[in-house]
């Protein structure tokens, strides 16, 4: 018998989207009586809850629902400790399945005993399911992870593909409930515990971009993953993952946040293209300025 896999989808103000989530859940050709499907609406504020009211009761999947926003670590946390798969899946609730996806991936870890945690690459699309073009698309090799490679951010992985040993899980000890982000944390804490962690050279799903994706919100994420690498300060890698931090996001700062992005520019020096893009976007607002005169 296929073994349970239990998929959790975080779900926060993302009703254009929910449903598509949870219908390529559903229609895996894993088959949908394999599959604990378990959804957690966090306080939202557009009217996913009665959407996800009607699909709960159409697929008979576990809906919860916070009264107030409480983030997706406490989310998790809570989820984790009521799921009874021997896998589980954390997907985005604006993200598509491959409907073979869990196939591929169940069958990839039951031969590959040594791997706590797998995923594959995702298609990007728009808003309107439309995919961007192929220089907007990210596709990885096969390829095994160290906590080397993911603390210095060698680590081209999809989170919302992963598939995860629910034993691993528990015995890493949860999430973080003080951070506003949670895979980053849970896949260094997994390797730094001595388990492997593959990318599969497969596609096996759709990840969107909008403009309400967390991966648009620079400063959050930047501060948030200072938090993390700093849990690791006493590693000899650390400052060099520090630099690479700070090189990697000053671009995405200057566009948005410049004062953070002028705190992070002795830091940030280097003969990349991180740096000119960087420098680049500080700059532009004065060639503007010259150009309206």
């Amino acid at each position: 018998m296929k073994p349970l896999v239990s998929v959790i989808i975080p779900s926060y103000n993302h009703a254009l989207f929910i449903t598509k989530t949870i219908e390529s859940i559903v229609n895996q050709t894993y088959g949908y009586d394999r599959i604990e499907l378990i959804v957690y609406d966090d306080a939202s504020t557009d009217n996913s809850l009665e959407i996800l009211k009607h699909l709960a009761v159409k697929y008979n999947f576990k809906l919860y629902r916070n009264k107030k926003n409480e983030g997706i670590t406490s989310v998790l946390n809570f989820t984790i400790q009521r799921i009874k798969g021997k896998y589980v899946c954390i997907t985005g609730s604006d993200d598509v399945w491959m409907l073979d996806k869990l196939d591929k991936q169940v069958t990839y870890m039951q031969t590959h005993k040594q791997v706590a945690v797998s995923s594959g690459n995702a298609l990007r699309i728009d808003h309107q399911d439309t995919l961007l073009p192929i220089s907007k698309q990210i596709f990885s090799p096969s390829r095994s992870y160290s906590f080397e490679h993911i603390f210095l951010r060698d680590f081209p992985f999809v989170s919302t593909n992963a598939i995860i040993r629910r034993q691993v899980l528990l015995e890493t000890g949860g999430y973080d409930e003080d951070l506003k982000i949670e895979d980053y944390y849970m896949w260094l804490k997994i390797a730094a515990a001595g388990y492997e962690i593959h990318m599969l050279n497969k596609v096996l799903g759709y990840y969107r971009i909008h403009p309400n994706n967390t991966i648009n919100k620079s400063m959050l994420i930047y501060t948030e993953m200072r938090k993390i690498i700093d849990d690791y300060v006493n590693h000899p890698l650390y400052l060099i993952a520090r630099h690479k931090l700070d090189k990697v996001y000053f671009p995405q700062l200057a566009k948005q946040h410049k004062s953070k992005a002028l705190q992070l520019l002795p830091k940030a020096i280097s003969n990349s293209r991180f740096f000119y893009r960087g420098l680049f976007w500080l700059l532009v607002p004065n060639f503007l300025a010259i150009l309206n005169r």
